[in-house]
Formats: C-alpha cells, sequence, structure tokens
C-alpha cells in the first residue's frame, strides 16, 4: 500500500551563483551565495502497532532519481523503547527498489528514519546528493498467524542547514526544518491486507 512521496538531500538550499541564468545581476548571485546554506534531508516515519498481535512489516523505497543509488550511501535506524538501532535495509526485487522488514510489538510505537549515510567519505563535501521515490508498506511475508493489521503511519521530512563544514568556526549557522507530508490516501491509519 502506498505511503508518500519521499526525497533525501545533501544539496545546496539555493542554485550555486555558477549556475544561475546569465541574465541575473552579478550582484544578485552574490547575494544568493551568501545566504545559500547546504541541508541535509532524511524521511522519518512514526509507526503504530494498534493491534493486540505483533505485526511484521515491510518498507519498500522505490527510488525514481537517476543514475539509480548505492544503498551504502543510505543508513537507516529505528527508534523503539528509547533505543536507535541500525535499520537493516536489503536490496528488493528491482534494482531501484531498498526494503526494510521489521517486527513491532502489539501495541508499540517506533520512528523509523532513512537519510543520506553523511559518514561516506565525500557526501557532504560534495554536497550533490539527491534521491527521490515513493514509499509502500506491506505486512511482511515472515509473518504468521493473521493476515490483516492496522498501523497508524506519519512521515515527514527533517532537515538540517549548514553553513560550513567547520564546526569550530563561526559560520556553522545550523538550523532546522521538520515537514509533515500527505499520505497517499490522506490519513495516518493504514489497513493492510496479506494474501
Amino acid at each position: 500500500m502506498l505511503v508518500s512521496t519521499f526525497e533525501l538531500l545533501v544539496k545546496p538550499q539555493f542554485p550555486k551563483a555558477a549556475n544561475l541564468p546569465a541574465t541575473i545581476p552579478p550582484s544578485l548571485k552574490d547575494s544568493i551565495d551568501k545566504l545559500s546554506r547546504n541541508v541535509i534531508q532524511g524521511y522519518f516515519l512514526t509507526l503504530s502497532n494498534i493491534n493486540a498481535f505483533d505485526v511484521t512489516f515491510s518498507l519498500v523505497f522505490t527510488i525514481v532519481s537517476n543514475p539509480p543509488v548505492n544503498i551504502k550511501e543510505l543508513v537507516a535506524f529505528l527508534d523503539v523503547d528509547e533505543t536507535n538501532i541500525l535499520a537493516n535495509l536489503e536490496p528488493d526485487f528491482a534494482p531501484n527498489k531498498i526494503r526494510f522488514t521489521r517486527t513491532i510489538k502489539a501495541g508499540e510505537t517506533g520512528l523509523f528514519l532513512l537519510q543520506p549515510n553523511i559518514l561516506k567519505e565525500g557526501i557532504l563535501a560534495r554536497a550533490n546528493f539527491e534521491v527521490r521515490g515513493y514509499v509502500e508498506v506491506f505486512i511482511s511475508s515472515l509473518s504468521t498467524g493473521y493476515n490483516s493489521a492496522k498501523l497508524l503511519l506519519t512521515p515527514e521530512h527533517r532537515g538540517t542547514f549548514y553553513k560550513s563544514l567547520d564546526t569550530e568556526g563561526p559560520k556553522v549557522q545550523l538550523d532546522q526544518i521538520a515537514y509533515s507530508l500527505p499520505t497517499a490516501h490522506g490519513g495516518s491509519l493504514f489497513e493492510l491486507t496479506f494474501h
């Protein structure tokens, strides 16, 4: 079942001055360059199992941007019970799909995060990382004992802006943004079935 779109970024907030149209005056190009910061943006999904039984679910991310992303350029976490665990992303059947499968206990709520792996060499320095696509959720084929379940899902993007990688200098200029994403059907309650 479709959940939402997603966009992962390590990019400048505005185009670089060299990429702006030649018709823009040089003084305006300089102003834009001085205002611009880079952003690291990730996809966050709050998941609540409102059933009286454990649910094994899969999130499938279909990447539609080119070129195809290397799965090692992404990192995912799941926060349940105030414990951040590294989420195991796996390639799916199609080359542009990745999958995350997890069991969530009855009545449990967790926060899933998918973001660019900023610890991978060069991603922050190049600041030219952009991945877009859409997210689907399924009851996993690993589930046993039931064929339907209800989950509350709330997707959002969160981003951190920065001016410089020099964390000791005065120009880091950190700031944050968060905004909710509409779901494919307009609500948070997802009724999943397994056939």
